[in-house]
């Protein structure tokens, strides 16, 4: 047992749930538990850990009677969370002595807390700390403070050099950081060269001294992060950093509220490619707050299709004709509200979601067809929305084939709007597609058109893959306004006609604004002057009328 006891974190004795006495409590042990070795003895041994074990047992008190009844030798994992809330998979030997006393080993197996290359904590180690600090009404903690830096351009170092320099370069400069902040400070790393620093304010400081105080250390981060890092003789490497901290006394709700503060204010930094800070105000970015609540309630909101598809007429201006539908989503959260549809539809773009969300809007159009087809009413072709980004993906065609297979949805019903939201990286695939969409029987549209710096290249390119281009409501807003945006509207229809496309005016509110795109010869127009955007169920009066009244 001796030898064994050597790579052990700590040797407990413990008497009818408290602990007697400590041995072999190395650094790491006091460090994950959050106190010295002195501030272990004779407290409840409850008070500090809290096990689990999903076959086992989930406190103490179940350890201690699996312990009581374990013959000696036997080794038991489990998880540990202390007091700073990290989770680390330890092993456990009890050894029976008398009475109600016995001998807990502790060993680590795994900790998912740390990073393996500046073996600091990591971002998840950071976000449980301060989500249990903020939880935890027992703590005397006031304020915490949320320091987020990041060297500018790090990726440089692994192509000048190699990813080991790299590496060693994060090495140091976590050992940098923890110099600096040392006895007052929580470092941790994220990823690449974007570190966070968690100051605990036990003190209740006022507000204006707590201020200046981080302050103080912002200005000081600057100055010894100007130093070069050393990583040999012949080596060293400078680097800027930006850096962005929480507001200092604002109590922050919870760990996210406080990452998207400093977040916001680190990238404010970064406009200057030198060593600077910017410290929250005392007024959160409440849009920013909710974005990455969206963020994360978007991915469910999908799965649970708690996001509608609401259908927009389309009517011929001259015959008022009903001549197809646009499909918009709507999504109404019940913690968020009414999330609007260029906000979470922006955001699917931004974290990688668009292709799969774009899919879910088509395939849930192809049923809805269907279903309506099955009720005998007349369906007009209904245009969905599609980025370039999601067109341009690799298997977009096959997704799309085993959509309409599955729904069983003629094509002809279809139109895709093609919305230039993003720059195009693969104009040879999307090219591709563009054509086997057009073969498969399906219209495609260039939403917005008249926006997008592009957009007049993209027709170019495309245009014997096109049967329609949108009019974007901004310039159909202005026409009625001056000579000049008038005249420019019509140069879009002349061009429309001249490419044998077909001209939708999107946004069409008054009858001025109707009469004036008639007299300029555009074809069709949607809007509020005609219809909102209506659910499944009301836009089938819509379809059987046909014909609007106006």
């Amino acid at each position: 047992m001796t030898d064994k006891t050597k790579a052990l974190l700590a040797s407990l004795t413990i008497y009818n749930g408290n602990i007697l006495t400590v041995k072999g409590c190395n650094a790491s042990f006091t460090e994950m538990l959050g106190f010295s070795e002195s501030q272990i003895k004779h407290v409840p041994l409850a008070d500090k850990l809290v096990l689990c074990d999903e076959s086992s047992f989930l406190n103490l008190d179940d350890l201690f009677n699996m312990a009581m009844n374990t013959p000696d030798g036997v080794f038991t994992s489990a998880k540990m969370f202390n007091n700073l809330h990290y989770a680390v998979s330890v092993k456990l030997h009890c050894v029976h002595e008398e009475n109600e006393t016995f001998k807990l080993y502790f060993s680590v197996l795994e900790n998912k807390s740390l990073d393996p290359i500046s073996k600091l904590p990591n971002g998840w180690a950071l976000s449980s700390r301060i989500n249990y600090l903020l939880s935890n009404e027992k703590l005397t903690l006031k304020n915490m403070i949320l320091i987020i830096l990041e060297a500018d351009n790090f990726s440089t170092i692994n192509y000048r050099y190699d990813y080991d320099i790299g590496d060693q370069y994060l090495v140091l400069l976590g050992k940098r950081l923890q110099g600096m902040v040392k006895g007052f400070g929580f470092v941790i790393r994220f990823s690449n060269a974007k570190y966070a620093i968690l100051i605990e304010d036990y003190e209740s400081l006022p507000h204006n001294i707590l201020y200046n105080r981080i302050e103080l250390i912002c200005q000081n981060l600057c100055l010894e992060l100007a130093k070069p890092i050393a990583i040999s003789d012949e080596l060293q490497i400078t680097k800027s950093f930006s850096i962005g901290v929480t507001s200092p006394g604002y109590h922050y709700n919870c760990y996210h509220a406080m990452e998207i503060a400093a977040e916001t204010e680190k990238e404010k930094s970064k406009k200057y490619s030198i060593n600077k800070f910017f410290i929250a105000s005392s007024e959160p970015a409440a849009e920013l707050l909710t974005r990455k609540l969206i963020i994360e309630a978007l991915p469910e909101a999908i799965m649970k299709n708690q996001i509608e598809v609401h259908y927009q007429p389309q009517f011929d201006m001259k015959t008022r004709e009903l001549i197809g539908l646009e499909a918009l989503s709507r999504w109404n959260d019940d913690t968020l509200g009414c999330v609007p549809p260029n906000i979470f539809v922006g955001i699917t773009e931004d974290i990688g979601l668009h292709f799969e969300f774009d899919l879910w809007v088509f395939e849930k159009v192809c049923t809805q067809v269907i279903a309506w087809q099955h009720q005998n009413i007349h369906v007009p072709r209904v245009a969905i929305n599609i980025s370039f980004k999601t067109m341009e993906m690799t298997t977009f065609i096959d997704r799309i084939k085993y959509i309409l297979k599955k729904t069983a949805c003629p094509t002809h019903f279809i139109e895709l709007e093609v919305t230039e939201t993003s720059s195009i990286n693969n104009i040879t695939m999307l090219a591709d597609n563009m054509s086997q969409v057009k073969d498969l029987g399906i219209h495609i549209a260039i939403d917005d058109f008249g926006t997008g710096y592009s957009s007049l290249s993209l027709v170019r390119t495309f245009h014997l893959s096109l049967d329609k281009l949108k009019l974007d409501r901004s310039l159909v807003d202005k026409v009625c306004h001056t000579k000049l945006d008038r005249n420019f509207i019509g140069h879009i229809i002349e061009l429309g006609k001249i490419l044998n496309l077909t001209v939708l005016a999107e946004g069409v509110e008054t009858k001025e604004q109707l009469d004036a795109l008639i007299e300029l010869g555009c074809d069709y127009a949607q809007g509020y002057y005609f219809s909102k955007a209506l659910s499944c169920d009301d836009i089938i009066t819509v379809m059987n009328d046909r014909y609007s009244t106006l």
